[in-house]
């Protein structure tokens, strides 16, 4: 239950301060595949992208799921 609230946490973190629309972009994904990943509507991944709306329950794990797979940032530092 805690993982859930502290993903729940990031995925709005990251819809907020535009970094999940940095990391699609970064990606080359269009709005429409990252939708069809994450199961919902163009319009919704783009209301998260600009904070318009703040993803939800399954759909933001989903989200953040697919954020934290296309994500750019190196996960430790090279020797």
């Amino acid at each position: 239950m805690t993982e859930n609230v502290q993903q729940l946490a990031m995925v709005r973190h990251l819809a907020r301060t535009g970094e999940a629309r940095r990391r699609r972009q970064a990606a080359r994904l269009s709005l429409s595949e990252v939708a069809a990943a994450v199961g919902v509507s163009e319009a919704t991944v783009s209301r998260w992208e600009r904070a318009q709306r703040l993803p939800k329950g399954t759909n933001a794990l989903a989200f953040l799921e697919v954020l934290q797979a296309i994500d750019d940032t190196p996960r430790q530092v090279p020797a």
